[in-house]
């Protein structure tokens, strides 16, 4: 038995876990930004730093820094800025990151599109079939990608072919196979967003004249706003960070940012500081934009969680 005067009280016991899990949390933060740090810190290096058998953790030295604090213009002496300057030379990498955003950006807005109109038809509508509709299209996404590439391959040849539609190392061949892929997901989350719509809600815009179609636009849509962004969001991440279909299905003018960084790592060398300042250079936007969305896509996650 536990003396009483070493018992904790109940106060005491609350904060205890409440650092315990913000020490867990904390841990679990910084495992996952610390190759985001090593990514933005290796830019800044040149190759023999990066490449080093110790390398630090910190750009510069630690007797260095109250010199720096004092001065921060002596940074620049320190950090190899140069790898920011160089890489624009050396690969198209602006031509590279212009074909993520037009392929994820036009593979999000399709995606939206059958994912709004299917996961309201799913969440709203009752239908032969639906329950086997619905198992298929999480079956989809049970298979490995890996398994339908050679497949994918042969069908767009056979397009070529026989069509005379060229679909691959085209801008549509990729942004039909991205939406193909990421349609399931889209309308299974938007599901949920549009199982937390109440029915009245739409059954009062019926009963104001609103037909379907109306009552969907201008009352269903803008209260799952929060949750289009989310779905909108996780669409455009997988189409711009998807390598397996791209490798093969897009290359030549089409590239995408994912595939064409590659080009920094070569048979006979590789430019590791170039690579990692066009990483930076690639993520800022994505961060930006996720800065930016915030606040919806965080309502979007958890509203998307309770069914009324």
């Amino acid at each position: 038995m536990i003396p009483e005067e070493l018992r904790l009280s109940a106060a005491a016991k609350d904060r205890l876990f409440g650092l315990l899990v913000k020490g867990v949390l904390g841990s679990l933060l910084l495992y996952a930004l610390f190759p985001i740090y090593w990514m933005v810190i290796s830019s800044f290096r040149t190759r023999t730093e990066i490449t080093a058998a110790d390398p630090q953790l910190l750009p510069v030295e630690l007797a260095e820094i109250p010199a720096i604090v004092r001065d921060p213009t002596l940074l620049l002496d320190v950090l190899h800025y140069e790898n920011y300057v160089t890489m624009w030379g050396r690969f198209p990498v602006l031509d590279y990151f212009i074909n993520s955003l037009v392929i994820a950006t036009t593979t999000t807005v399709f995606a939206l599109v059958v994912g709004c109109l299917g996961g309201y038809a799913f969440s709203k509508y009752r239908f032969p079939g639906k329950g086997a509709i619905g198992g298929a299209l999480l079956g989809t996404q049970m298979i490995p990608g890996i398994l339908i590439l050679l497949p994918m391959y042969l069908l767009f040849i056979w397009v070529q072919t026989n069509v005379g539609l060229p679909m691959v190392h085209t801008y549509h061949g990729i942004i039909f196979v991205y939406t193909t892929f990421t349609v399931p997901v889209a309308i299974w989350m938007l599901r949920g967003f549009f199982d937390t719509i109440p029915d009245s809600v739409e059954e009062a815009a019926r009963v104001d004249g609103c037909s379907r179609i109306q009552a969907l636009v201008r009352i269903i849509l803008p209260m799952a706003a929060p949750g289009i962004a989310a779905t909108g969001m996780f669409v455009f991440l997988v189409a711009f960070n998807e390598v397996l279909f791209a490798s093969i299905l897009a290359d030549r003018a089409v590239t995408p940012f994912a595939i064409g960084i590659q080009s920094f790592e070569t048979q006979t060398t590789a430019y590791w500081g170039e690579m990692m300042a066009a990483s930076t250079v690639a993520t800022a936007p994505i961060l930006l934009l996720f800065v930016l969305f915030q606040k919806p896509i965080v309502e979007g996650l958890t509203e998307g969680s309770v069914k009324q």
